[in-house]
């Protein structure tokens, strides 16, 4: 049975995983609304594999850290799915790296109204702090290698501070064994990671 894949924290991507969890196919629908493609786009993909909707093992997606619009998205379209008994999980893209073997480092990404998000870990534990962009430079340029999402998730701040960055998503699609086996096996269903909280995205303009 297979699985199928939603990432909607800042573009949005979709996959279909086999039972063995390896990529049938991922797409990133970049410059596209997603609440305009996701359905067409995923019964799209579900149907070049001759995969029924309702057989599905599983969706599993990326839950944030992200924007509320976004994650609501992924949200409410994998409830559609539950109601026909198909379970949704889902992780963080700051899980990835430490799946894959890396035992310390920082994550980072733009939030919003000029803040910016840091995930750090090693073995002792992690932390995670928001920090403006005249605060991010002194920690930055501690690291020579900085885990990010994807390129989307940057500004032109921080791609000029940043000296080399390795994309959580890209380690996604190339470790799928490893990084849905984890999620999987402890039935990961973490809540969405909102850089802004609901009575701020939709406060009305004064």
């Amino acid at each position: 049975m297979s699985s199928l894949f939603i990432d909607s924290t800042y573009d949005l991507g979709l996959g279909v995983l086999d039972d063995g969890l390896n990529w049938l196919t991922f797409e990133r629908l970049q410059g596209q609304k997603a609440s305009v493609v996701i359905q067409s786009s995923a019964y799209e993909l579900l149907k070049k594999h001759q995969i029924n909707p309702q057989e599905l093992k599983s969706i599993i997606s990326i839950n944030g850290p992200g924007f509320y619009t976004g994650l609501r998205l992924a949200e409410g379209f994998a409830d559609v799915f539950q109601f026909f008994g198909v379970p949704h999980y889902s992780f963080y893209s700051y899980d990835i790296p430490a799946w894959c073997g890396v035992k310390s480092g920082v994550w980072f990404t733009k939030a919003y109204r000029g803040e910016y998000f840091f995930y750090h870990w090693d073995e002792s534990g992690s932390r995670q702090e928001l920090l403006s962009g005249k605060e991010i430079a002194a920690v930055l340029e501690k690291y020579e290698n900085v885990f990010i999402h994807s390129d989307v998730s940057l500004d032109e701040l921080s791609r000029g501070l940043i000296k080399q960055s390795t994309s959580t998503l890209e380690m996604l699609q190339k470790n799928p064994q490893v990084i849905f086996k984890n999620v999987l096996d402890q039935k990961l269903k973490k809540e969405a990671f909102y850089f802004r909280a609901p009575e701020d995205e939709f406060k009305a303009n004064p």
